[in-house]
Protein backbone atom coordinates (compact mmCIF):
# COMPACT_ATOMS: atom_id res chain seq x y z
CA UNK A 1 0.00 0.00 0.00
CA UNK A 2 1.38 3.38 -0.98
CA UNK A 3 0.44 6.92 -1.96
CA UNK A 4 0.08 8.12 -5.54
CA UNK A 5 -1.79 10.80 -7.46
CA UNK A 6 -4.25 11.00 -10.33
CA UNK A 7 -5.91 13.63 -12.49
CA UNK A 8 -9.48 14.35 -11.43
CA UNK A 9 -11.34 15.95 -14.35
CA UNK A 10 -14.39 18.10 -13.80
CA UNK A 11 -17.34 17.19 -15.96
CA UNK A 12 -19.62 20.18 -15.44
CA UNK A 13 -21.05 22.20 -18.28
CA UNK A 14 -18.34 24.87 -18.40
CA UNK A 15 -15.21 22.78 -17.69
CA UNK A 16 -12.49 22.12 -20.24
CA UNK A 17 -12.25 18.39 -21.01
CA UNK A 18 -8.44 18.46 -21.29
CA UNK A 19 -7.75 19.90 -17.84
CA UNK A 20 -8.10 18.50 -14.36
CA UNK A 21 -6.90 18.66 -10.79
CA UNK A 22 -4.19 16.33 -9.53
CA UNK A 23 -5.34 14.74 -6.27
CA UNK A 24 -3.49 12.41 -3.89
CA UNK A 25 -4.82 8.89 -3.35
CA UNK A 26 -3.75 5.86 -1.33
CA UNK A 27 -3.76 2.63 -3.27
CA UNK A 28 -2.95 -1.01 -2.66
CA UNK A 29 -1.30 -3.05 -5.41
CA UNK A 30 -0.99 -6.79 -5.90
CA UNK A 31 2.56 -6.77 -7.24
CA UNK A 32 3.08 -8.35 -10.66
CA UNK A 33 6.58 -7.09 -11.38
CA UNK A 34 9.47 -5.19 -9.79
CA UNK A 35 12.40 -3.64 -11.64
CA UNK A 36 15.50 -2.35 -9.86
CA UNK A 37 17.59 0.51 -11.23
CA UNK A 38 20.58 0.58 -8.88
CA UNK A 39 22.27 3.41 -10.79
CA UNK A 40 19.63 5.90 -9.64
CA UNK A 41 18.54 4.11 -6.46
CA UNK A 42 15.00 3.45 -7.69
CA UNK A 43 12.66 0.46 -7.59
CA UNK A 44 9.82 0.41 -10.09
CA UNK A 45 6.81 -1.64 -8.95
CA UNK A 46 3.92 -2.63 -11.23
CA UNK A 47 0.69 -4.37 -10.26
CA UNK A 48 -3.09 -4.56 -10.17
CA UNK A 49 -5.01 -2.10 -8.01
CA UNK A 50 -6.88 -3.92 -5.22
CA UNK A 51 -7.85 -1.00 -2.97
CA UNK A 52 -8.10 2.78 -3.38
CA UNK A 53 -9.02 5.68 -1.12
CA UNK A 54 -10.81 7.46 -3.97
CA UNK A 55 -13.94 5.85 -5.41
CA UNK A 56 -13.11 7.21 -8.85
CA UNK A 57 -10.05 4.94 -9.05
CA UNK A 58 -10.97 1.63 -10.62
CA UNK A 59 -9.85 -1.44 -8.69
CA UNK A 60 -9.76 -3.38 -11.94
CA UNK A 61 -6.94 -1.27 -13.36
CA UNK A 62 -3.15 -1.43 -13.27
CA UNK A 63 -0.68 1.04 -11.81
CA UNK A 64 3.06 1.48 -11.39
CA UNK A 65 5.00 3.45 -8.82
CA UNK A 66 8.67 4.40 -8.34
CA UNK A 67 10.13 3.71 -4.89
CA UNK A 68 13.17 5.75 -3.85
CA UNK A 69 15.05 6.00 -0.53
CA UNK A 70 12.80 7.62 2.08
CA UNK A 71 9.60 6.72 0.24
CA UNK A 72 6.93 5.32 2.57
CA UNK A 73 4.89 2.20 1.85
CA UNK A 74 3.22 -0.69 3.66
CA UNK A 75 4.27 -4.19 2.62
CA UNK A 76 2.03 -7.23 2.99
CA UNK A 77 2.89 -10.84 2.22
CA UNK A 78 0.82 -13.96 2.66
CA UNK A 79 3.86 -15.68 4.10
CA UNK A 80 6.72 -13.90 5.86
CA UNK A 81 10.01 -15.70 6.31
CA UNK A 82 12.80 -14.60 8.69
CA UNK A 83 15.09 -13.93 5.71
CA UNK A 84 12.86 -11.02 4.65
CA UNK A 85 13.35 -9.41 8.06
CA UNK A 86 17.09 -9.99 7.78
CA UNK A 87 17.22 -8.27 4.39
CA UNK A 88 15.21 -5.27 5.62
CA UNK A 89 17.17 -4.97 8.87
CA UNK A 90 20.49 -5.10 7.00
CA UNK A 91 19.53 -1.89 5.19
CA UNK A 92 19.26 0.04 8.45
CA UNK A 93 22.09 -1.52 10.43
CA UNK A 94 24.51 1.01 11.84
CA UNK A 95 27.66 0.65 9.77
CA UNK A 96 30.49 3.01 8.95
CA UNK A 97 29.67 4.89 5.77
CA UNK A 98 32.27 6.30 3.40
CA UNK A 99 31.88 9.60 1.56
CA UNK A 100 34.26 9.21 -1.38
CA UNK A 101 35.71 12.00 -3.54
CA UNK A 102 37.74 11.25 -6.68
CA UNK A 103 39.03 14.62 -7.88
CA UNK A 104 41.42 16.31 -10.28
CA UNK A 105 41.59 19.92 -11.50
CA UNK A 106 38.82 19.37 -14.05
CA UNK A 107 36.16 17.31 -12.28
CA UNK A 108 35.17 15.64 -9.05
CA UNK A 109 32.98 12.63 -8.41
CA UNK A 110 31.33 12.28 -5.00
CA UNK A 111 29.93 8.93 -3.87
CA UNK A 112 28.44 7.34 -0.77
CA UNK A 113 29.35 3.77 0.16
CA UNK A 114 26.99 2.20 2.68
CA UNK A 115 27.30 -1.54 3.25
CA UNK A 116 27.75 -3.04 -0.22
CA UNK A 117 25.81 -0.29 -1.99
CA UNK A 118 27.45 2.65 -3.76
CA UNK A 119 25.54 5.77 -4.79
CA UNK A 120 27.23 8.37 -6.97
CA UNK A 121 25.89 11.56 -5.40
CA UNK A 122 27.26 14.11 -7.83
CA UNK A 123 29.74 14.83 -10.60
CA UNK A 124 31.05 18.39 -10.50
CA UNK A 125 32.85 20.14 -13.38
CA UNK A 126 35.45 22.74 -12.40
CA UNK A 127 35.24 24.65 -15.68
CA UNK A 128 39.03 24.48 -16.09
CA UNK A 129 40.38 23.67 -19.55
CA UNK A 130 43.79 22.83 -20.94
CA UNK A 131 46.75 24.04 -18.89
CA UNK A 132 45.53 27.59 -18.53
CA UNK A 133 43.55 27.08 -15.32
CA UNK A 134 44.95 28.88 -12.31
CA UNK A 135 44.91 27.78 -8.68
CA UNK A 136 42.78 30.80 -7.69
CA UNK A 137 40.01 29.57 -9.99
CA UNK A 138 39.74 26.30 -8.06
CA UNK A 139 38.22 27.79 -4.91
CA UNK A 140 34.57 27.92 -6.11
CA UNK A 141 34.97 24.37 -7.46
CA UNK A 142 36.29 23.08 -4.14
CA UNK A 143 33.51 24.83 -2.21
CA UNK A 144 30.92 23.04 -4.36
CA UNK A 145 32.50 19.69 -3.57
CA UNK A 146 32.55 20.47 0.16
CA UNK A 147 28.90 21.53 -0.09
CA UNK A 148 27.91 18.14 -1.53
CA UNK A 149 29.83 16.40 1.24
CA UNK A 150 28.16 18.47 3.96
CA UNK A 151 24.68 17.80 2.55
CA UNK A 152 25.23 14.03 2.82
CA UNK A 153 27.46 13.80 5.90
CA UNK A 154 26.22 12.30 9.14
CA UNK A 155 28.00 11.57 12.41
CA UNK A 156 30.51 8.74 12.05
CA UNK A 157 31.03 9.03 8.28
CA UNK A 158 34.56 8.69 6.91
CA UNK A 159 35.50 11.19 4.20
CA UNK A 160 37.93 9.67 1.68
CA UNK A 161 39.72 11.97 -0.77
CA UNK A 162 41.71 10.62 -3.73
CA UNK A 163 42.84 11.59 -7.21
CA UNK A 164 45.86 12.71 -9.25
CA UNK A 165 47.73 15.99 -8.90
CA UNK A 166 47.56 18.62 -6.18
CA UNK A 167 43.81 19.32 -6.30
CA UNK A 168 43.10 16.54 -3.84
CA UNK A 169 45.45 18.22 -1.35
CA UNK A 170 43.62 21.54 -1.76
CA UNK A 171 40.30 19.76 -1.17
CA UNK A 172 41.73 17.94 1.84
CA UNK A 173 42.64 21.30 3.36
CA UNK A 174 39.07 22.53 2.76
CA UNK A 175 37.68 19.41 4.44
CA UNK A 176 40.02 19.85 7.41
CA UNK A 177 38.72 23.39 7.84
CA UNK A 178 35.16 22.12 8.36
CA UNK A 179 34.31 21.21 11.99
CA UNK A 180 32.23 18.16 11.01
CA UNK A 181 33.95 16.75 7.93
CA UNK A 182 37.39 16.97 9.58
CA UNK A 183 36.41 14.45 12.29
CA UNK A 184 37.31 11.46 10.14
CA UNK A 185 39.09 12.28 6.90
CA UNK A 186 41.48 10.02 4.99
CA UNK A 187 43.71 11.01 2.07
CA UNK A 188 44.48 8.17 -0.36
CA UNK A 189 47.70 8.52 -2.36
CA UNK A 190 48.67 6.89 -5.66
CA UNK A 191 45.23 6.88 -7.27
CA UNK A 192 44.97 8.58 -10.67
CA UNK A 193 41.28 8.60 -11.65
CA UNK A 194 38.64 11.27 -11.05
CA UNK A 195 34.91 11.75 -11.55
CA UNK A 196 32.28 9.03 -11.24
CA UNK A 197 34.64 6.47 -12.83
CA UNK A 198 37.19 7.35 -10.16
CA UNK A 199 34.64 6.81 -7.37
CA UNK A 200 33.83 3.32 -8.67
CA UNK A 201 37.47 2.50 -9.43
CA UNK A 202 38.63 3.50 -5.96
CA UNK A 203 36.63 0.65 -4.41
CA UNK A 204 39.07 -1.84 -5.97
CA UNK A 205 42.20 0.17 -5.15
CA UNK A 206 44.45 -1.38 -2.48
CA UNK A 207 44.90 1.96 -0.74
CA UNK A 208 41.15 2.21 -0.19
CA UNK A 209 40.86 -1.41 0.93
CA UNK A 210 43.34 -0.64 3.71
CA UNK A 211 41.20 2.31 4.82
CA UNK A 212 37.93 0.39 4.63
CA UNK A 213 39.26 -3.00 5.71
CA UNK A 214 36.31 -3.68 8.04
CA UNK A 215 33.62 -2.53 5.59
CA UNK A 216 31.04 -4.96 4.29
CA UNK A 217 32.00 -4.26 0.66
CA UNK A 218 35.66 -5.14 1.21
CA UNK A 219 34.58 -8.37 2.92
CA UNK A 220 32.32 -9.24 -0.03
CA UNK A 221 35.11 -8.44 -2.52
CA UNK A 222 37.44 -10.76 -0.60
CA UNK A 223 34.88 -13.58 -0.76
CA UNK A 224 34.43 -13.09 -4.52
CA UNK A 225 38.20 -13.21 -5.02
CA UNK A 226 38.35 -16.41 -2.97
CA UNK A 227 35.57 -17.95 -5.07
CA UNK A 228 37.46 -17.17 -8.29
CA UNK A 229 40.72 -18.50 -6.81
CA UNK A 230 39.09 -21.80 -5.81
CA UNK A 231 37.46 -22.23 -9.21
CA UNK A 232 40.75 -21.50 -11.00
CA UNK A 233 42.50 -24.14 -8.89
CA UNK A 234 39.76 -26.69 -9.40
CA UNK A 235 38.94 -26.85 -5.68
CA UNK A 236 35.61 -28.33 -4.71
CA UNK A 237 34.86 -25.98 -1.83
CA UNK A 238 32.65 -23.65 -3.86
CA UNK A 239 29.11 -23.82 -5.23
CA UNK A 240 27.24 -21.55 -7.62
CA UNK A 241 23.78 -21.40 -9.23
CA UNK A 242 20.73 -21.95 -7.05
CA UNK A 243 20.40 -25.77 -7.35
CA UNK A 244 24.03 -26.38 -6.32
CA UNK A 245 23.96 -23.88 -3.48
CA UNK A 246 20.69 -25.44 -2.31
CA UNK A 247 22.36 -28.86 -2.00
CA UNK A 248 25.30 -27.37 -0.11
CA UNK A 249 22.96 -25.43 2.21
CA UNK A 250 20.98 -28.52 3.13
CA UNK A 251 24.23 -30.35 3.87
CA UNK A 252 25.32 -27.55 6.20
CA UNK A 253 28.44 -26.99 4.11
CA UNK A 254 28.02 -23.28 3.33
CA UNK A 255 30.42 -20.91 5.04
CA UNK A 256 29.55 -17.68 3.16
CA UNK A 257 26.81 -17.09 0.59
CA UNK A 258 26.72 -14.09 -1.74
CA UNK A 259 23.43 -13.14 -3.39
CA UNK A 260 23.09 -10.49 -6.08
CA UNK A 261 20.28 -7.99 -5.52
CA UNK A 262 18.92 -8.89 -8.97
CA UNK A 263 18.39 -12.54 -8.03
CA UNK A 264 14.61 -12.13 -7.77
CA UNK A 265 14.52 -10.65 -11.28
CA UNK A 266 15.90 -13.82 -12.86
CA UNK A 267 12.59 -15.72 -12.95
CA UNK A 268 13.81 -17.89 -10.08
CA UNK A 269 11.40 -19.53 -7.70
CA UNK A 270 11.26 -16.93 -4.91
CA UNK A 271 10.17 -19.55 -2.39
CA UNK A 272 13.19 -21.72 -3.17
CA UNK A 273 15.60 -18.77 -2.92
CA UNK A 274 14.20 -17.91 0.52
CA UNK A 275 14.42 -21.53 1.68
CA UNK A 276 18.07 -21.74 0.61
CA UNK A 277 19.04 -18.52 2.38
CA UNK A 278 17.19 -19.62 5.51
CA UNK A 279 18.98 -22.98 5.43
CA UNK A 280 22.38 -21.25 5.11
CA UNK A 281 21.75 -19.08 8.16
CA UNK A 282 20.15 -21.83 10.24
CA UNK A 283 23.28 -23.96 9.79
CA UNK A 284 25.76 -21.24 10.72
CA UNK A 285 26.54 -19.71 7.32
CA UNK A 286 26.67 -15.99 6.52
CA UNK A 287 24.49 -14.40 3.82
CA UNK A 288 25.56 -11.18 2.05
CA UNK A 289 23.39 -9.18 -0.36
CA UNK A 290 25.48 -7.62 -3.15
CA UNK A 291 24.88 -4.50 -5.23
CA UNK A 292 24.68 -5.75 -8.85
CA UNK A 293 25.81 -2.35 -10.17
CA UNK A 294 29.29 -2.82 -8.64
CA UNK A 295 32.05 -5.13 -9.86
CA UNK A 296 31.67 -7.64 -7.03
CA UNK A 297 27.90 -7.80 -7.55
CA UNK A 298 28.33 -8.23 -11.31
CA UNK A 299 30.63 -11.17 -10.71
CA UNK A 300 28.06 -12.77 -8.39
CA UNK A 301 25.42 -12.20 -11.08
CA UNK A 302 27.65 -14.00 -13.59
CA UNK A 303 27.53 -17.08 -11.34
CA UNK A 304 23.75 -17.21 -11.63
CA UNK A 305 23.02 -14.62 -8.96
CA UNK A 306 24.16 -16.75 -6.04
CA UNK A 307 27.51 -18.27 -5.05
CA UNK A 308 28.88 -19.83 -1.87
CA UNK A 309 32.19 -20.77 -0.31
CA UNK A 310 32.03 -24.16 1.40
CA UNK A 311 33.54 -25.54 4.57
CA UNK A 312 34.26 -28.80 2.80
CA UNK A 313 33.89 -30.20 -0.70
CA UNK A 314 30.76 -32.16 -1.51
CA UNK A 315 30.77 -35.38 -3.43
CA UNK A 316 29.62 -35.04 -7.06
Amino acid sequence: MTKSSRISKKEDEFSRPDRGERVKVTIALRVEGAFLDSSVGRLRIRGRITEASDDSVSTSGSHSVSITPGYGLTLRKEKWDPVYTTILDSARETRVRFLIVAIDRREAGVGLLSGTHLTVLSTIDSGASGKQGQEADADPFLRKVVGVLKNSWREGDVVVVAGPGHTKMALSNKVLADPDLRKNQVLVEGFDLAGSDGVRGLLKFEGFKKVAGESLLVKVQAIVEEVIRRIARGEGKVAYTLPRVAVAAQAGAVDSCLVSDDVFLRNMDEEQVVQVLNAVEQKGGEVYLCDSSLEAGKQVSSFGGIVATLRYALRP
